[in-house]
């Protein structure tokens, strides 16, 4: 089994596997080699056409709590792009902004809000990370550009509204925001 975070580059090696035989599956564990205990963590299951396979392989995580999802290889990549490569981008350009301001951090800590710290947690550790695994996510996903397509769109439109210093149009934005986010569990 593959536990790639892209599936669809592996796509025509995958399908050489099976044509050959082989029991073969693909699993994305959504967390990393640091995660102690899978209780609301996610495993995703993609069958490429050995279903014993797959059952073997989420046989594997029968006994923890971790959430099991089946979707098609298209589907993972294409959510990904948004769940992966939305995320990793969005902070990518956040310590970019911040490294390019000139202002230190410690600076800005000793004034910082609840949410630029939340941000600022959270964008350290995708810097800690590994730097070709996260090009590899931004450059091999087939569905890559359309997610980077909305943050550029989105980030043309907050500015947009600020330049024109429109009001109405920005409370919307939040409003749509806090609507589209409700739907959380």
């Amino acid at each position: 089994m593959d536990i790639g975070s892209l599936k669809t580059p592996l796509r025509g090696a995958l399908a050489a596997l099976v044509e050959r035989g082989c029991r073969v599956t693909s699993i994305h564990p959504m967390f990393g080699p640091d995660t102690q205990l899978l209780s609301g963590r996610h495993v995703v299951f993609v069958d490429v056409g050995v279903a014993q396979a797959t059952a073997e392989a989420r046989a594997l995580f029968a006994s923890t709590m971790a959430d099991q999802i089946e979707m098609t290889l298209e589907d993972h990549d294409r959510l990904i792009a948004f769940v992966l490569g939305l995320s990793h981008a969005l902070n990518l350009v956040f310590f970019t902004a911040l490294s390019n301001s000139g202002e230190l951090v410690p600076r800005l800590q000793k004034l910082s809000s609840t949410t630029f710290d939340a941000q600022l947690k959270v964008a350290a550790l995708v810097a800690r990370d590994n730097p070709r695994l996260y090009f590899e996510i931004q450059t091999l996903n087939e569905y890559g550009g359309t997610a980077l397509a909305a943050l550029t769109d989105a980030a043309a439109t907050v500015s947009r509204l600020v330049e024109t210093r429109d009001e109405a149009g920005f409370v919307e934005l939040m409003e749509a925001g806090r609507r589209y986010l409700e739907n959380r569990d």
